[in-house]
């Protein structure tokens, strides 16, 4: 503490005011909220410029309660429960010196400081906390940093026997309650019935397939539906399309035929099939060694990153710690704290020994007993050795090779050597030691971040945004809504063995999924409160199905073919025009409304044909039941009175033909047609 800081100095009044009666309100708020909204903004306003994630004057960064105990050069910048001996608080007095932040007129105003006044003073002190461990241990910072995380109590916790669904619901339903937030009523059959096909079969129902559920007398028959969906063919083809483009992106037409032919969809559609524990699934992606032919194309994942190994590291990041990490690539994230540069080149080392083969047993991803030992350098130029270590605290010791020490190659270091120089591999390359095989271990093992990423995933794809939006960017910068939710989800994920097919169902038969997405009551609760349904656009793959049920009326056959149709043509230019999914905000683009305007693949399927939707509509003889018919297939409802007399007053002026192709242009190109609502 330099003497300049004279805390005799400080105003009593100044003192009482903002230590003693502020200390006083903050008894009823926890540490986390009093940081979250109060000192965090006060600080990213006015000191994260220069004390942030590329900038970190002093050698101190204030982006985090563990980062202020560490402090910078001087010392720790907080003394947990006594704002007047931490210097962050007194550095911003009006009469410090050095004064914070500095320059003329740059004052903190009186509520911002009693904001980070209140925050210190809410937190317990060390002997409290950590009644064993002295603040001269080294590790002291992250070690209270934890424990102040471990004392947090859940303002509601779900009796013993609730099930995974009634605990979903209590959770939001108390926040609902915390905030005085009413909800929207529960949809009703109708809406249910599409919701849940989009969302596990990909498509919507047919008429027949919605009559049959609503003709259903069983009060379990919303529980059976999704049983029985979770079980059929369409919902393994659906989750592979929708994860292969998490996993892969969309990259055209001819990256679909090469996974195509080299196995991947299938290996994706069987990993939803059998139910494949999620934390398998990217162990498998990561490893890309697969045990049997049929899942031959797991290797794609690394495979189509072209030996470039950056591209793999970033691809595992959203997948392991629902996190991008791009950012740290040159520098600690600006933003989020606990990102670091050494993050990103840990796993960049853990896979760069990794190599395209075109093995005689198929494409593969060879691994080297040896190499692979870089550095990276950071802004101020400083050269640091790329590590094994990874954003979720975990380390892979490795014995480096000095600086004088050569490395040999010798096949006694693998399971599979590789071939002689010039000769193709019958197979892959497989080490004794193998990187991937551990890195695999440090995120699929004891990896609570992937358990985090994994709910917040699946909750985004089910429920229309993330407990964290985006949903990939899981960092200290974007909160959950519902922190105690996502803690206790990723915890019953790792209890029940990350079965996917157990919270996907939980999530559809909660009563939060089924809520109504409409709302005629004032201005409607923040989407982030799940008060009612997020409306959700549909996929390319959705609204191609949905398309193809609504024109043909038919559901696909047993292989999930149209007969008759040719769907790849119109999926795949609906791939290219229609919005990718968990898209951070959509909004419809003028090349969706051309192509639904004018693409001659959607006017063939609203030719009028002796059967199609619309050749079997033109044959009605009654201009109201075709009304009717349209609207219950394409929309799964019927028209009001005001949508009847419009279409009425239409078709009346046409031939049957033509007015059913344009009423049915018009439904399928529908705000109401295109989201899952």
């Amino acid at each position: 503490m330099p003497a300049c800081i004279d805390r005799r100095r400080l105003s009593l009044a100044l003192a009482v005011l903002l230590v003693v009666g502020q200390a006083a309100s903050a008894e009823a708020a926890e540490p986390e909220e009093l940081w979250v909204q109060g000192a965090e903004p006060v600080l990213e306003r006015h000191c994260f410029k220069c004390h942030g994630g590329v900038r970190q004057q002093g050698g101190l960064d204030l982006r985090s309660l563990e980062n202020l105990l560490v402090g910078g050069d001087q010392s720790s910048a907080v003394e947990p429960g006594d704002p007047a001996d931490s210097l962050i608080y007194l550095y911003i007095q009006p009469d410090a010196d050095p004064h914070m932040p500095p320059g003329e007129g740059k004052q903190l105003a009186p509520e911002e400081i009693g904001a980070i006044a209140d925050w210190i003073a809410s937190l317990p002190n060390s002997a409290e906390l950590l009644p064993d461990v002295p603040e001269t241990d080294p590790d002291w910072p992250r070690k209270y940093a934890a424990a102040l995380r471990g004392k947090h109590e859940p303002a509601w916790t779900p009796p013993a026997d609730a099930s995974l669904s009634q605990a979903i619901d209590g959770f939001i339903e108390h926040e609902w309650q915390r905030q005085g937030i009413q909800p929207a009523p529960g949809c009703d059959d109708r809406v249910f019935v599409r919701r849940v096909y989009l969302d596990l079969a990909g498509r919507i129902p047919t008429l027949t397939e919605t009559e049959a559920f609503l003709q259903d007398g069983s009060p379990d028959r919303r529980t059976e539906l999704v049983d029985r969906l979770l079980a059929g063919a369409e919902y393994a083809r659906h989750f592979s399309d929708v994860f292969d483009v998490v996993f892969m992106e969309r990259q055209g037409p001819g990256a679909e035929d090469r996974r195509q032919r080299q196995g991947w969809f299938a290996y994706l559609e069987n990993a939803f099939r059998t139910n494949r524990p999620w934390n398998q699934v990217l162990q498998e992606l990561i490893v890309a060694r697969p045990e049997t032919p049929a899942d031959r194309g797991v290797v794609s994942f690394l495979y189509e990153r072209k030996d470039n190994h950056q591209a793999m590291a970033e691809a595992i990041g959203p997948l392991a710690f629902g996190m991008r990490i791009q950012c740290a690539q040159c520098h600690n994230h600006p933003l989020a704290w606990e990102v670091e540069q050494r993050h990103y080149w840990g796993l960049v080392a853990a896979l760069n020994r990794s190599k395209n083969v075109d093995a005689k047993a198929g494409p593969g991803v060879a691994e080297s007993a040896i190499g692979g030992f870089v550095n990276f350098a950071n802004l101020k130029k400083e050269s640091q050795p790329a590590l094994l270590t990874f954003l979720n605290g975990q380390t892979i010791d490795e014995k480096r090779p000095g600086a004088d020490e050569k490395e040999t190659d010798s096949p006694e270091l693998y399971l599979i050597a590789p071939p002689k120089e010039k000769e193709r591999p019958e197979q892959a390359a497989v080490p004794k030691f193998s990187r991937r095989e551990e890195l695999a271990k440090a995120l699929t093992q004891d990896n609570r971040l992937l358990a985090r990423a994994m709910a917040n995933r699946f909750w985004a794809l089910l429920m229309g945004r993330g407990l964290v939006h985006p949903v990939d960017q899981m960092d200290a910068k974007h909160r959950p809504s519902h922190p105690d939710l996502l803690d206790w989800l990723a915890a019953d994920i790792e209890r029940h063995g990350y079965d996917v097919k157990r919270l996907v169902r939980s999530l559809v038969l909660s009563q939060t999924y089924a809520l109504d997405s409409r709302w005629s009551d004032g201005n409607p609760p923040p989407p982030e409160s799940f008060a009612r349904a997020v409306e959700k656009p549909l996929s390319a793959e959705q609204l191609c199905r949905s398309l193809l049920v609504a024109t043909t009326g038919q559901a696909p056959n047993a292989d999930g073919k149209f007969p008759g149709r040719n769907e790849r043509p119109l999926r795949r230019t609906l791939a290219a025009n229609m919005t990718d999914l968990f898209a951070e905000d959509y909004n419809a683009s003028v090349s969706q409304g051309m192509f639904l305007s004018n693409s001659p693949l959607v006017d063939e399927l609203l030719q009028p044909k002796p059967n199609n939707t619309a050749g079997r509509l033109a044959a009605v003889a009654s201009p109201g039941a075709r009304i009717e018919q349209a609207f219950l297939i394409v929309l799964g409802r019927l028209p009001d009175d005001e949508e009847k007399a419009a279409l009425g007053a239409y078709l009346s002026s046409r031939t049957p033909e033509a007015g059913v192709k344009q009423m049915l242009w018009a439904l399928a190109g529908s705000a109401e047609f295109l989201v899952n609502h």
